[in-house]
């Protein structure tokens, strides 16, 4: 009997210890690790923005250097492929957000070697900007590296040809003449009394422009052909 008894009491035993275990895995459950995050892309080591990334750059600047007069950020922009017909080698793309338009347009290059025309306008407001952004998301100001070449071509002028080159500070009034169907160039032409002068110019990085200048007056006969580039490195043609 003793016997028995000591049996059934070591089966109780036996049972509370594996009861005991159970409940203290119940109690501490094993945690289940966090996933691993995936490893961040590394960056490109020659980044290219795209047409989206272009306007977004510009806008950034645009708004960073022209404040309430610029787009403001965050708004909708829906985009309309604008390709004029019969343009060959390039692209054009229009963005509109309200009274804001935006259009871009850029030769059918490398994406690497890309530069993108940006072209910002709010009838509305009068507000206008143009600018170029390269596939690194760099902002060229095309028009003024523009006007630094010509007042640097003026000055050339008017220190060899005294007598015969524009006078200095005379009120030259200017207007885009590109042709609607030419993407990857601009040609400006400027006027002040009988001197017109003509200045085309590839649009790449700033760091290769050469704005290719003409000055003439058709009553005297003057004539100037040179180019100038962003350095100010002045070559005379004629």
């Amino acid at each position: 009997m003793v016997a028995r008894l000591w049996k059934i009491g070591l089966l109780l035993v036996v049972a509370a210890v594996a009861a005991a275990g159970c409940g203290g895995a119940t109690a501490t459950p094993t945690a289940i690790p966090s996933p691993t995050p995936a490893p961040s892309p590394t960056p490109a080591s020659d980044p290219t923005v795209d047409r989206t990334g272009a306007r977004d750059v510009a806008l950034a600047y645009v708004l960073d250097r022209y404040g309430a007069g610029a787009p403001a950020a965050g708004l909708a922009w829906t985009e309309e492929h604008a390709k004029p017909e019969g343009l060959v080698g390039g692209e054009v793309y229009r963005y509109t957000a309200g009274d804001w338009l935006i259009t871009i347009s850029y030769p059918v290059v490398a994406p690497e070697q890309t530069v993108y025309t940006v072209k910002m306008a709010n009838m509305a407001t009068g507000f206008v900007w143009e600018g170029q952004v390269d596939a690194a998301g760099i902002v060229i100001e095309g028009e003024q590296l523009m006007l630094n070449a010509f007042n640097v071509a003026l000055t050339h002028a008017q220190s060899l040809y005294a007598d015969k080159a524009p006078l200095a500070g005379l009120p030259w009034v200017g207007e885009r003449i590109t042709p609607a169907d030419l993407v990857g160039a601009e040609t400006y032409r400027y006027t002040a009394g009988d001197w017109v002068a003509t200045i085309s110019y590839p649009v790449v990085p700033a760091d290769k422009m050469v704005f290719n200048i003409t000055i003439q007056n058709a009553i005297t006969g003057f004539s100037w052909i040179g180019s100038v580039d962003t350095k100010g490195q002045i070559t005379e043609i004629e």
